[in-house]
C-alpha cells in the first residue's frame, strides 16, 4: 500500500494519468509484498500455535485477524489509489 499510494500521489500531483499496467501492476506488487511478509511469518505464527496449542477456532480466528483483515485492507487501499490515478476528471463529450 506504501508504494501504490505515494507513487498514485505523486502521478495526481503532477497531472500525469498513468495506463492500466502502470496503475495496477502496483497493487500487483502491493499483493507480492504481501504474500512474501506473510509467507516469511508463516513458519512462526505455526510454531506459536503449536507451542500454545491453540484450539482450531482459536488458531482460525488468529489467521482471519493477522492475515485476512490486513490484506484485504491493503489490496481495498491500493485499489482505490490506482482507479484515482487513472480517474480522468475531462468533461468534454458530456451533454449538460
Amino acid at each position: 500500500m506504501i508504494l501504490s499510494y505515494t507513487i498514485a500521489r505523486r502521478r495526481i500531483a503532477a497531472g500525469r494519468r498513468p495506463s492500466w499496467f502502470g496503475a495496477w501492476g502496483l497493487v500487483g506488487a502491493d499483493a507480492l509484498a504481501l504474500a512474501v511478509v506473510f509467507a516469511l511469518l508463516w513458519g512462526p505464527f505455526q510454531n506459536l500455535t503449536a507451542t500454545f496449542e491453540f484450539p482450531t477456532w482459536a488458531t482460525v480466528a488468529a489467521l482471519f485477524a493477522v492475515c485476512f483483515i490486513p490484506i484485504q485492507a491493503v489490496l481495498i487501499l491500493s485499489s482505490l489509489w490506482a482507479a484515482k490515478s487513472r480517474w480522468d476528471d475531462d468533461d468534454t463529450g458530456k451533454s449538460g
